[in-house]
């Protein structure tokens, strides 16, 4: 179990920093992703500043929210759910990225996971199984964003 996470880890770094160089050709603005946060849709920007100058020996110290993903980028079968945005207690600009593997056949394509509570009473009733990938990354929640 430890190797697949590690590797899962390994697969998500690699798509994050792909998608950082990406951002670095549209200098004008950041891409913007959808996420699902208590049945709605808000929009995160993932951008090259984030990472910069971080101590990556003190994340261990740093307040991380959950941030539930279903795939790689860019084949995700549903939107990553997030569980919280700004101005709700406890918020945090840093993520600690948990792989959602459905086990009870749901198709989220047609059926998504839209809250952390629906993903966390599926892996209390053995539907889902939450794979902490051991990793972090900063990103600005702009709720009520569309473009």
């Amino acid at each position: 179990m430890g190797s697949r996470r590690r590797s899962f880890g390994l697969v998500v770094l690699t798509v994050l920093a792909v998608v950082l160089l990406a951002g670095t050709t549209h200098a004008a603005q950041p891409p913007l992703f959808p996420a699902w946060h208590d049945g709605t849709v808000v929009h995160f920007t993932v951008v090259n500043d984030n990472v910069v100058g971080v101590d990556r020996g003190a994340l261990h110290d740093v307040v991380t929210n959950p941030f539930y993903t279903f795939g790689v980028f860019p084949n995700l079968p549903q939107m990553d759910v997030l569980s919280l945005i700004p101005g709700q207690p406890g918020y945090s600009p840093w993520w600690q990225v948990i792989f959602v593997a459905v086990l009870d056949g749901r198709d989220v394509t047609t059926n998504p996971f839209t809250s952390e509570a629906e993903i966390l009473a599926a892996a209390a009733a053995g539907d889902v199984l939450l794979i902490d990938t051991d990793f972090i990354f900063l990103c600005q929640v702009l709720p009520g964003q569309n473009r």
